[in-house]
């Protein structure tokens, strides 16, 4: 996917959003503007902004925009 598809999915606030990388889900809830609750393999977190969410780099060091091809639905 592009990070663009993955953000427009998150931000249209309709549900919940499940990504599967390397045969992993990441679930996000988007609750609004500023608090996404994620959880993947034994991580949750929650964050503040979009922009935080797609940069942690909680992925073997590498971050939601760095991974973005690499995700399935």
């Amino acid at each position: 996917m592009k990070i663009s598809e993955i953000k427009d999915k998150i931000l249209s606030f309709t549900n919940d959003v499940i990504l599967i990388y390397n045969s992993e889900e990441i679930f996000i809830n988007p609750w609004n503007d500023n608090k996404f609750e994620l959880e993947y393999k034994d991580i949750c977190k929650t964050y503040n902004s979009i922009d935080d969410l797609l940069s942690d780099k909680i992925y073997g060091g590498k971050s939601l925009s760095e991974i973005a091809s690499l995700i399935t639905e």
